[in-house]
């Protein structure tokens, strides 16, 4: 840790990471203007190679070019948006071996994104983020592709490829991306055609027997016509092995196509992007931990050699559970750039209209053992459109004042319809279990002890099903039926003045109104109650009573919120090339209707709310050969929506008031030895609950036991993370060798937000490495290396084990990952 903090020390200005430049001369600005003002920059689409080592030496010495980004939806310079952002391009995520954002995400400050589960990743920013176990919990991070809107967590996990860049906005960024972007922004930008003709082709092959294929081709044909389509397959045995049904858990197989189509004509062009992907998977990569002894002697009788032990990639349930999940999008853009328009320069309007649906449908077990006990049967379907249209453009002055005017606004359109069909169904050795110590604590609700019955665990009774089975699991089952409606509406702008040749100001908001219509049901099922004619009295099916559930029936429920999502940003341009910053932002998270609440109590939760303040400044230093960053800042929670177990599934409840303070801190480095260069980052957070009366306590201190966690940290918070990257380049004629390394830290977090021990994970190092032999044209490239090269052993999660008081479900990050990687361009 001490080696990262020297490192960033070193980098004690701007909010912005740089991980993958080219190293080019940097075009020289219009005389007169500042460093970080306006800069010729290279078009989005088009990402030009480095020069070649004589090119670079008749244009002078090396430099870091410049990072064009959409953060504040205008090409700009990625060094003068006065916000904490994190840039990563396409080329350093392939050279990392990543296949998901999970794997990005390791290289961005205060950053975690967790796809161990496909259907509901989890995605954290500052330590805040959304568990989206729940289904009607909306995602805290927003996701945007290719300018679009994804409104469902599970965009999150569909593929990744093809891709020009990858940037990370960090707090609320409410005033142009939206409500629910409370805690940040993953804005993707895939590639799209480029000028000249262009094709490109990346073979992976890596442990436990995963592969991807993954390329595109396209060029602008002529002035007017152009396209391009990108493509991914892949595939992986995976590394969780289910001794009981002799498969791997993890395993997974993922196909996507994208197909842009681009017309141009004057001043006006048009890109028409399709977009499929499909994935499927078994269900899911869970393993018990700390078995009970009175539970571990029941599931003997299932599995002889059933063991607890989380860090050995092997489980063991009954359930053969699967997911498939994809999505189909279809998205039109359209921009006329105008130029001067009644005193305005460069004015742009811009036309995204978008239309998606996403779906999933698994079936996965709940208790994660031998025992078939209850299964999860979920369906779901998301249909969205979205429309923006904006307008950008530039001034000299703002009424005759100061010496410049860039500004963007619009209007944005969002309607959603969301179903979930969802039911839990009793397994065939439901009976035996009901006679175990832990089906008599989970109906009590009290603490953990022994119960009269307990001695009857002793006993095996794995053919108690046989008999009974029939009997009680034959369309005995819970079923929750949810459906959402959503639309909403915004009016949105910001301008920047700069009303000096140092000094800008950055003012912005974002007024919307959201209109949710909800319809929630909970109800039971079996054999007898399903018999009975309507308006007679049924006597309860066995699920309901194991679950301690009620039937209720909400329907038609309607929510309309208004939300305000101002900002404000100061910035002094220093004559020494550096931009300070401070700004003000506030953002807003959508309440709604629990989608899968088992009584149909305490049904609706509020609207969440966050302000942050930051204080930044950026620059670049030793003739453009240092890049640096730093951001310090505060962000407050209020009415912070959280999840709560509830012995089988999650609770979305109010949490009370959360703080969140930290820096970011990146640089990157052309070191004065020309081989070398130096990438580093640094997250160092401090996340907590103020007041959170009512949270749910470990569960030793008894089922449903409630305690107040103000003061205590947030789950999913490590005090620190840090990333640096090595990297050494010698050429040889037309050859150019590369040895590369990444040290990654992680801090102590829990992972469940009861702050159970149990949960904790220590603090720890992983290193990666890698070779690579490549053209000095990027012609062809060849490379091999590994991630967790020390092979530790590390659980991203741990939760409450469900109908198992008092033992754990583990999920354990990837082992060692040897890869060996092939690339080619035409």
């Amino acid at each position: 840790m001490k080696a990262l903090l020297l490192a960033a020390s070193a980098a004690l200005l701007l909010p912005v990471s740089v991980l993958a430049q080219s190293e080019a001369p940097t075009p020289v600005p219009p005389e007169g203007s500042a460093d970080l003002g306006s800069l010729p920059v290279q078009a989005l689409s088009e990402s030009a190679p480095p020069p070649a080592p004589a090119e670079e030496s008749k244009a002078g010495p090396r430099q870091l070019g410049e990072v064009v980004v959409t953060a504040q939806k205008t090409k700009q310079s990625l060094r003068r948006v006065p916000a904490s952002v994190t840039a990563l391009s396409g080329d350093f995520i392939k050279e990392t071996g990543a296949a998901d954002l999970a794997d990005v995400s390791l290289y961005v400050p205060n950053s975690r994104v967790d796809a161990d589960d496909i259907g509901s990743p989890q995605v954290f920013i500052r330590g805040f983020g959304t568990n989206a176990f729940n289904p009607s919990f909306e995602s805290s991070v927003g996701f945007v592709q290719d300018d679009l809107y994804f409104g469902r967590p599970g965009y999150f996990t569909e593929s990744m490829f093809d891709i020009d860049r990858v940037e990370i906005l960090r707090g609320p960024q409410g005033t142009l991306f939206g409500k629910n972007t409370i805690a940040g922004v993953f804005n993707v930008i895939s590639k799209g055609p480029t000028s000249e003709p262009s094709a490109d082709a990346r073979y992976f092959y890596g442990g436990q027997g995963e592969q991807r294929l993954e390329g595109g081709m396209g060029a602008m044909f002529g002035e007017h016509f152009g396209g391009r389509v990108g493509f991914l397959y892949r595939e992986q045995d995976g590394q969780t092995y289910n001794q009981f049904l002799d498969r791997y858990e993890d395993s997974l197989q993922q196909q996507a196509v994208r197909g842009k189509l681009k017309l141009a004509s004057g001043i006006w062009s048009s890109e028409l992007m399709l977009l499929t992907s499909e994935t499927t998977a078994p269900f899911w990569p869970f393993q018990l931990m700390k078995l009970d002894a009175d539970t571990r002697t029941y599931l003997q009788h299932f599995d002889a050699n059933i063991e607890d032990d989380p860090y050995n990639f092997r489980t063991s349930f009954d359930t053969p559970g699967w997911i498939e999940k994809g999505s189909d999008t279809v998205a039109l853009k359209n921009e006329w750039a105008m130029g001067p328009v009644a005193g305005l320069k460069d004015f742009n309007t811009v036309l995204v209209l978008g239309g998606s649906r996403f779906r999933i449908d698994q079936l996965n077990e709940l208790d994660v053992s031998p025992a078939d006990i209850a299964r999860l049967d979920n369906h779901e379907d998301h249909q969205q459109l979205t429309a923006e249209l904006r307008f950008t453009g530039k001034a000299d002055s703002l009424f005759g004042l100061g010496t410049g005017l860039e500004f963007v606004g619009g209007l944005f359109r969002y309607d959603s319809d969301y179903t979930l069909l969802a039911r839990i169904m009793a397994g065939q050795d439901l009976a035996s279990y009901l006679l175990t110590d832990d089906a008599a604590q989970l109906a009590s609700g009290g603490a953990l002890s022994s119960s009269p019955l307990g001695f009857l665990g002793s006993f095996d009774l794995s053919n108690l099903g046989l008999l009974t089975g029939p009997l009680i699991s034959n369309g005995d089952y819970y079923q929750f039926d949810y459906t959402q409606k959503v639309a909403a509406n915004a009016l949105f702008g910001q301008f920047t003045w700069n009303w000096t040749k140092h000094f800008a100001i950055t003012p912005g908001v974002r007024l919307g109104m959201e209109e949710k219509k909800i319809s929630t049901k909970g109800q039971s099922h079996c054999q007898i109650k399903d018999a009975l004619p309507p308006g007679i009295p049924a006597p309860p099916c066995v699920m309901e009573l194991l679950l301690g559930s009620s039937d209720y029936d909400q329907p038609d429920k309607k929510r309309k919120e208004y939300d305000i999502s101002p900002k404000l940003s100061m910035q002094y341009f220093a004559d020494h090339g550096v931009n300070y910053y401070v700004s003000y932002a506030r953002g807003d998270k959508s309440g709604g209707i629990n989608a899968i609440s088992l009584t149909g109590e305490k049904l609706e939760y509020n609207a969440e709310t966050a302000q942050t303040y930051e204080l930044g400044a950026k620059g670049r230093f030793f003739n453009k050969t240092l890049n640096t960053s730093l951001t310090l800042y505060q962000t407050d929670f209020d009415n912070l929506q959280v999840l709560a177990f509830n012995g089988v599934l999650f609770d979305v409840s109010n949490a009370g008031t959360a703080r969140s303070r930290g820096l970011e801190a990146d640089f990157q480095w052309l070191t004065p030895y020309r081989p070398l260069r130096i990438v580093g980052s640094l997250g160092l957070l401090d996340a907590k609950y103020l007041d959170y009366p009512g949270a749910p306590a470990p569960i030793s201190q008894g089922i449903g036991a409630k305690q107040n966690l103000g003061g205590q940290r947030i789950a999913f918070a490590p005090k620190a993370t840090g990333t640096l990257t090595p990297s050494l380049t010698y050429e040889f004629g037309e050859v150019a060798f590369t040895l590369a390394g990444d040290i990654i830290y992680q801090g102590d977090q829990y992972t469940d937000v009861d702050l159970d021990p149990a949960t904790h994970v220590d603090p720890y190092y992983q290193y990666a490495a890698r070779f690579i032999v490549a053209d000095v044209r990027e012609r062809w490239s060849l490379s091999v290396g590994g991630t967790n090269l020390g092979d530790k052993r590390v659980l991203n999660q741990v939760t409450d084990a469900t109908f198992f008081p008092g033992t754990y479900f583990a999920q354990q990050a990837p082992g060692r990952q040897l890869f060996a990687v092939v690339g080619v361009k035409f």
